[in-house]
């Protein structure tokens, strides 16, 4: 029974295990950057008076969740079981469950993942932080948002999006690799991350209300979004949702989608709005 028992926790929440993408943020050098871009942003913000706000919207962000847009067939699939998994692009390529797909952002992308997560990008689950629940419409209708006693120890959070970033930085491919420090952080200091990214962006109009806004900006195409990318090492089930936010436009088709899964995921304590 015990075994059976820490076998049922390693497949929800991921222990027991290492975490390397964990390790590599909590690394001294990348935490010792981190920190030199986090002291600057707040020293800025001291000299244009606008120190008291950014402190408030570094209050907010501390609170934020990891949210994984998706469809609601994906969601349906998760909320059948509680031994449904949720698959990594990687995963489902290797069972033979869909084809890569073939374009210049699916080839980049296992470039950036190689390099990031070496030899465990299979293991990594991406979702955005977030302040009030939602995700990144690109990727679904559906906003899982994930429960922080099951992802913090083994969540890292990153800059931006990490392909975007690569390219950005100009990151080239080679044995060591010239990725910058500083960008990525420990689940429980993802408020330096987004003091880093964001306070620059903070002036005296700024207001709670905009906060969710500047952390998450939903765009045209996902090349547009804008947002603090989420590493999640390990498998993820309904289970580790706290809650859905169904983000669908059409009001009729909303309300349709609603009720059908708040049939489903009532049994397994997850709230669907």
């Amino acid at each position: 029974m015990r075994y059976r028992s820490l076998r049922r926790v390693v497949r929800i929440c991921g222990r027991p295990g290492i975490f390397w993408n964990v390790r590599q943020a909590d690394d001294d050098t990348e935490r010792a950057a981190l920190q030199g871009r986090y002291d600057i942003a707040k020293a800025d913000a001291l000299s244009r008076g606008v120190d008291l706000i950014v402190e408030d919207f570094e209050n907010a962000v501390s609170k934020s969740v990891a949210v994984i847009a998706r469809s609601e067939t994906e969601l349906h699939r998760l909320a059948s079981s509680s031994r449904q998994l949720y698959g990594t692009y990687y995963q489902q390529i290797e069972a033979g469950l869909r084809l890569p797909d073939g374009n210049e952002w699916d080839m980049a992308r296992e470039i950036t993942d190689s390099i990031l997560f070496p030899n465990y990008k299979q293991k990594i689950r991406f979702a955005a932080l977030s302040l009030d629940g939602r995700g990144l419409s690109n990727y679904g209708s559906c906003s899982l948002v994930l429960r922080d006693d099951m992802i913090a120890h083994r969540s890292s959070v990153f800059d931006q999006n990490s392909v975007l970033f690569m390219e950005r930085h100009g990151v080239t491919v080679s044995r060591r690799p010239n990725v910058p420090k500083g960008f990525k952080a420990t689940w429980d200091e993802r408020h330096k991350v987004c003091i880093a990214k964001l306070a620059g962006r903070i002036d005296s109009r700024t207001n709670p209300n905009q906060y969710s806004r500047l952390l998450l900006k939903q765009g045209i195409t996902p090349e547009d979004d804008e947002f603090v990318e989420v590493h999640i090492f390990g498998p993820i089930t309904v289970l580790t949702m706290a809650a859905v936010m169904v983000t669908f436009p059409k009001t009729r088709q909303r309300a349709t989608i609603v009720r059908a899964l708040k049939s489903k995921l009532a049994k397994h304590g997850v709230s669907v709005s």
